[in-house]
């Protein structure tokens, strides 16, 4: 692009990468922030990891990929934050904001005269969404969540940006595609001012791998040359399945968690999912698949919670 790419006190000139950190106004906050900027013109994309701090497979890939762009292959720009919730990062204290404990997740599009969190939120939505043009947010299954890689793109923002979205999914390799309708989270919110956006969730119970890392590089590279941001070649990939409804099943008590089945096994109606046991191994509560489907991520901890995720159940067919 021809134009500056400017974030807070960072700037590339075209053909320029920049890295360096960001200051979250107000606060003692930072974010490690690359920018490139292309030697041609067109669109640019946010890529943004690490919202949950302990999600690693993705923070790897937006480090990885913040080394391995370079601005003679892009037309239009690229904005990395590999570590969003950076100070989370450091504390390695679980997925939220050490400062107010807070899940930045659930903040924006913040509040700039919040907490830490919140201000960090209402920093990504006014610096950061105000001068790109779409967004891919890189999660992965928290620390007892285990997961089938897939995506998540929003009804929310209008047919046009929905139908982009979903576009931006089909040029990955996840398994499977999701439709949602939630207004929080980081790419829900990038929706809802204008960028086509999509979750992608990959890996989980705060493990990743090199071969995690390289999937997610190689399903962001994809988007970027769908968009026509990116000259690369990348490997084709399978079709996903695209998933219109989800069950998101919660516990009704408190115990011990007995899941019988793993992420991307198929389940037919009917079928028990799992159940909750006490500490006598004694039956608390049953769950039952409402139709057939998939089980896209669950619980992976043997500790439950009393109305905390369970699994979350794909409808197929």
């Amino acid at each position: 692009m021809e134009k500056i790419l400017k974030i807070g006190t960072l700037a590339a000139a075209a053909g320029e990468k920049v890295h360096g950190f960001y200051q979250v106004e107000g606060t003692d906050l930072t974010m490690p922030v690359t920018l490139i900027n292309g030697r041609g013109e067109g669109k640019v994309l946010l890529l943004t990891a690490g919202v949950h701090p302990d999600e690693y497979p993705g923070i790897a890939a937006a480090i990885q990929l913040s080394n391995e762009l370079q601005p003679a292959d892009i037309c239009g720009g690229v904005v990395i934050v590999p570590m969003t919730n950076y100070s989370g990062f450091l504390a390695k204290k679980g997925s939220h904001v050490p400062a107010d404990g807070k899940n930045l997740n659930r903040l924006f599009p913040g509040d700039p005269n919040g907490t830490e969190g919140d201000r960090l939120a209402d920093a990504i939505t006014k610096d950061f969404h105000s001068v790109c043009d779409y967004n891919i947010d890189l999660h992965s299954g928290g620390i007892d969540e285990e997961m089938k890689p897939l995506i998540f793109f929003s009804l929310m923002g209008g047919k046009e940006i929905e139908e982009t979205s979903r576009q931006m999914a089909l040029s990955c390799s996840v398994s499977y595609i999701v439709r949602s309708t939630a207004t929080n989270g980081e790419y829900s919110s990038a929706v809802l001012h204008g960028l086509p956006s999509l979750l992608l969730e990959r890996g989980g119970n705060g493990f990743w791998s090199q071969e995690e890392t390289d999937a997610d590089k190689r399903d962001v590279r994809a988007v970027l040359k769908h968009l026509g941001i990116l000259a690369c070649e990348v490997e084709p990939a399978k079709i996903p399945v695209e998933i219109a409804v989800t069950k998101y099943y919660e516990s009704d008590a408190t115990g011990c968690w007995y899941p019988c089945f793993r992420p991307g096994e198929r389940v037919q109606k009917g079928e028990l999912l799992g159940e909750i046991r006490d500490h006598r191994d004694q039956v608390l509560s049953r769950y039952y698949a409402e139709y057939d489907g998939v089980v896209l991520y669950q619980t992976s901890s043997l500790s439950i919670l009393k109305n905390k995720a369970l699994v979350a159940f794909g409808k197929l067919g």
